[in-house]
């Protein structure tokens, strides 16, 4: 259950939102839920989520065309604390590069996915990036319940 607390004068009140009742317990994907929600309140001016986890980054990106306001990503701690316009860093890529960033993200190591010993996401990224037919499988990831044994033989 999730429910909007608001106060006035020492009392807080709690309302029901059933938009964002929700199964799912994994905190960074239910964050999708709650920014969506977020950004269609019409006094939300932007959307900030607050998160050292660079794994809620990747599950922004391929999202933030679905929230309607400026997507804020604040992230790190101490003096490395610092603000990622989201929005703004998805018009510099492709729809299909956000959803096979995505896709890579779950393939090398998401909170559920044991990630490759020794190998970085820098290093596959930088692989995604450059080369076409992996962006085209790895935006399929997420979006279909089984992969193809032809993905799998590309990879």
């Amino acid at each position: 259950m999730c429910e909007l607390l608001s106060g006035k004068q020492g009392s807080v009140n709690s309302i029901p939102v059933p938009d964002l009742y929700s199964y799912h317990e994994e905190a960074d994907s239910r964050i999708i839920l709650l920014c969506l929600h977020a950004s269609q309140q019409p006094t939300t001016e932007r959307v900030i989520v607050r998160s050292p986890d660079s794994d809620v980054f990747h599950l922004l990106l391929p999202f933030c065309d679905a929230i309607s306001k400026p997507l804020i990503f604040d992230t790190g701690s101490g003096n490395n604390r610092r603000q990622l316009n989201i929005t703004d860093l998805a018009t510099t890529m492709s729809k299909q590069l956000r959803d096979a960033i995505f896709g890579l993200h779950a393939f090398t190591g998401c909170d559920s996915t044991s990630c490759f010993a020794g190998k970085g996401k820098l290093k596959a990224l930088k692989m995604l990036q450059g080369d076409q037919d992996l962006q085209d499988t790895f935006s399929r990831f997420g979006t279909l319940e089984t992969i193809s044994g032809q993905d799998i033989y590309k990879l």
